[in-house]
């Protein structure tokens, strides 16, 4: 049975940058390197790497600005889940 990806993918910031290494590595030693899981870990990776690069550049305060205007999804959903 093959699972539908889904329309969105989690929170980036449910884990660490390193957590989602384990995540992708743990995937890949049970032979799954394609999918809606690895798709996942491997769009939150390309987050963190982004936010390394924006902070390290510009600082924290502009850093996670940019990162609302590059990535306006995952932000607007953490936004929303930190109101609940």
């Amino acid at each position: 049975m093959t699972t539908a990806a889904p329309d969105r993918h989690a929170d980036p910031r449910t884990r660490s940058a390193k957590g989602w290494r384990a995540r992708l590595g743990l995937l890949a030693s049970a032979g799954e390197t394609d999918g809606p899981r690895v798709a996942e870990a491997k769009a939150a990776l390309s987050w963190w790497r982004a936010r390394e690069f924006l902070v390290n550049e510009f600082g924290e305060e502009r850093g996670e600005s940019l990162l609302e205007v590059i990535y306006p999804q995952q932000t607007a959903e953490a936004a929303e889940a930190v109101a609940r």
